[in-house]
């Protein structure tokens, strides 16, 4: 059974850079993550409740988020929105009525 997307294109009012990470030796024996933008896109953004998460630097939890664009191949869980001076880390990533025609995505905010 798919899900009915409720969402026309002139909701795509974001325009958001997609970035992917890339990581290097650092010299020390581990490795250092830089971020490479991939493709920028106009996208959709739905704030969803606040996760419970504990985090010392940011009491409150973190706020999710619903990022609805065209479907694109590109992106991948472990890539990130760029939204600004906001980041949106992407978690998880489906085609939400089956017609690879639209792309949800979960998305946590965090710090560069």
């Amino acid at each position: 059974m798919a899900i009915k997307l409720n969402t026309r294109p002139g909701q795509l009012r974001h325009r958001l850079v997609l970035e992917a990470p890339i990581f290097a030796a650092d010299g020390g024996g581990g490795t250092a993550r830089s971020w490479e933008t991939s493709v920028i896109l106009w996208a959709q953004i739905i704030p969803l409740s606040p996760a419970p998460d504990v985090d010392a630097e940011r009491p409150g939890g973190q706020v999710r988020y619903r990022v609805i664009c065209r479907h694109r191949t590109e992106v991948k869980v472990g890539q990130r929105f760029r939204n600004g001076p906001q980041y949106l880390g992407i978690e998880a990533v489906f085609d939400p009525d089956g017609t690879a025609r639209w792309l949800e995505c979960r998305c946590r905010e965090h710090q560069p």
